[in-house]
């Protein structure tokens, strides 16, 4: 398992939010019908910039301001790349899981390597795989352990430890900020 704080910075939001404010603040300086003090102008402008960057760089922003297509897409493309920087995807069974948890985003993704045939397990692991993601989307640790603990009976099940088989992997979570 893997939990990071964030998939990915979008910076790029935090930009086109600055920009933006910069750009209303601009417009309503230039066009206000009472006298405004010109050379002050810039000085508005640069704070509205920083202001609205500032401002798009809080988490609870940012995840209502990046489409959710984005935040999914860029969760899952973190999730793998994960799973091969761990080495999982070296594993001789072919038979690696990544849990992997993006708190920015609230997303869950597991990457199963090519000997898991996740869609054998059944509709019972489909819906704890759901329940897991809820759970991460509703911040909740309590009902995201409970369904990572009712997927491991399923796995266990298709893919039993075979006796005398070395473990690979840290059992351990690597949790990273």
């Amino acid at each position: 398992m893997a939990v990071r704080g964030r998939s990915d910075a979008y910076r790029d939001v935090d930009y086109l939010v600055g920009v933006f404010l910069a750009i209303v603040t601009i417009s309503i300086l230039i066009f206000h019908p009472a006298p405004l003090d010109e050379a002050l102008m810039p000085l508005e402008t640069l704070f509205a910039f920083l202001g609205g960057s500032m401002l798009a760089s809080i988490p609870a922003c940012k995840r209502v301001l990046v489409p959710g297509k984005r935040l999914r897409g860029r969760t899952l493309e973190a999730a793998r790349a994960q799973f091969v920087e761990s080495g999982i995807a070296r594993k001789r069974t072919r038979t690696g899981i990544l849990i992997y948890v993006s708190l920015l985003e609230r997303q869950a993704h597991m990457v199963a390597d090519t000997g898991v045939h996740t869609s054998a397990l059944g509709a019972a692991f489909a819906e704890q795989t759901q329940a897991l993601d809820a759970a991460v989307a509703q911040n909740d640790v309590d009902a995201f352990a409970a369904a990572l603990k009712a997927m491991a009976p399923m796995l266990a099940k298709e893919h039993p430890r075979i006796r005398g088989q070395v473990n690979e992997l840290p059992d351990a979570p690597e949790v990273k900020a």
